[in-house]
């Protein structure tokens, strides 16, 4: 009996020592795998990127001849010049608004692939790798950690009501509550109205385009026998496409993924119905839908905004008043 205990005992331990090779060698191998995923999605990021400062910078420099047309004297040759530039930077702002995209989702694709070689790299550090492998997990630990940053956090609205009771070290806390809840808010809000300004850019340029064609084609079909003066009969409208009434971005510079976070950030801020505008509007990629929406949902932070505002100063005085008496 105690031979087969012997012989079981070992068979078990052989076992043992022939599993740990396996799960470190896995373990081994999914980290590499994550680590090739994270070059590749690296790499794209940075094609990506390139490929929209080119055209961000080609953008511009559109905007820039529409601006000195502008400023020429009108004339058939310079509306029909004006009319293929308008053209052009209509292409050009839609090209780049897809650029955006694409380096956005790339950007959260990159971010994902992150996080998964960190916990390729954990798990191989837990299985037990040798010194020398151990070493190089740490260091590229080191290099990945810093990377990888916090998806935006859901915004909560502190409480309104407060104890009747409460003293005015409590009233202080809460007054702080919301002061953050308005910082957080205000960023929220400054970031929309960003947003629709370059939508509403974007819609405009369409019109503008739309508005030039007719004008060209209206000159076709009737002949013209005096050169139209600026600002008159058969000029381009001027409506801010490239002058001083246009955003300073191009079309899809708005803080990376703010766009994709928005419904996230403020589910417990404004009503059910503006999320749900803001997520169709985003799917439908029409910029008409997503300025809509944007200011939509400018309007409600902007209210959300004002009320936590006014019921801070309500505790804040009633917190003064409480110490006045004491």
């Amino acid at each position: 009996m105690t031979r087969w205990v012997l012989v079981l005992a070992v068979m078990v331990a052989s076992a043992t020592v022939s599993a740990e090779p396996r799960a470190i060698v896995s373990a081994m191998s999914a980290t590499t795998g994550a680590e090739t995923a994270t070059r590749a999605a690296e790499r794209q990021v940075q094609q990506l990127t390139t490929s929209r400062v080119d055209l961000a910078q080609r953008y511009q420099d559109q905007l820039t001849q529409i601006d000195r047309l502008k400023n020429q004297r009108a004339s058939r040759r310079r509306d029909r010049e004006l009319r293929d530039r308008l053209s052009e930077s209509l292409e050009t702002a839609n090209l780049l608004s897809a650029a955006t995209r694409d380096l956005e989702r790339a950007k959260s694709s990159l971010e994902s692939t992150r996080r998964a070689y960190l916990l390729a790299i954990d798990t191989e550090l837990g299985a037990g790798a040798a010194p020398a492998r151990v070493q190089q997990l740490v260091r590229a630990k080191a290099q990945l950690v810093p990377q990888i940053r916090d998806v935006p956090r859901r915004i909560v609205i502190p409480d309104f009501e407060i104890d009747p009771l409460a003293d005015p070290e409590e009233l202080d806390q809460r007054a702080a509550e919301l002061r953050a809840a308005e910082v957080d808010l205000a960023r929220q809000l400054a970031g929309l109205k960003a947003q629709a300004a370059e939508l509403d850019h974007l819609v405009l340029l369409r019109k503008q385009h739309e508005r030039a064609g007719e004008l060209f084609n209206r000159d076709d079909d009737e002949p013209r026998h005096n050169t139209a003066r600026p600002g008159g009969e058969g000029a381009v409208e001027d409506t801010g496409t490239a002058g001083a009434g246009r955003p300073n971005a191009p079309p899809g510079t708005s803080a990376p993924n703010f766009e994709n976070f928005v419904p996230i950030v403020l589910a417990d801020v404004i009503d059910p119905s503006t999320i749900n505008s803001l997520e169709a509007a985003q799917r439908s990629g029409d910029p008409v839908l997503r300025a809509g929406a944007s200011h939509l949902a400018g309007d409600a932070v902007g209210k959300r905004l004002g009320e936590i505002k006014k019921r801070r100063l309500e505790i804040e005085d009633r917190a003064r008043l409480l110490r006045a008496k004491h």
